[in-house]
């Protein structure tokens, strides 16, 4: 939902559909404006698509519609969850190189480091 209407089931929504031409441009068949939340509260599924004239020309109809209401980093905190981070680097100059069998960050196919 954060990608699709920026969790705002408010936010206007164009949806147009094309007619398709192998070359040269592809005219409009129809659009509409709507919202996340008239798409949900459809009650048989149909949104009308209507030409640049203003009539009808055809419907979109949505078999199944979900939402996942997941929310984003920011949601998460502006309810005032936190989240700590610690990074870590290690400069010392006495680690060997990483394919050396004594070094404490050598890279093994048979043990993790």
């Amino acid at each position: 939902m954060p990608e699709f209407c920026n969790c705002n089931k408010y936010l206007p929504i164009r949806l147009s559909v094309y007619s398709y031409i192998n070359a040269g441009d592809h005219p409009l068949y129809g659009s509409v404006i709507t919202t996340t939340r008239d798409i949900e509260m459809l009650p048989d599924g149909c949104l009308e698509l209507k030409d640049a004239k203003g009539q009808v020309n055809g419907h979109i109809k949505f078999n199944q519609f979900e939402m996942d209401m997941r929310p984003s980093l920011i949601a998460y905190l502006r309810q005032g969850w936190c989240i700590n981070v610690s990074l870590a680097i290690d400069f010392t100059l006495s680690n060997l190189e990483i394919t050396d069998y004594r070094s404490l960050h050598r890279k093994s196919e048979k043990e993790p480091n």
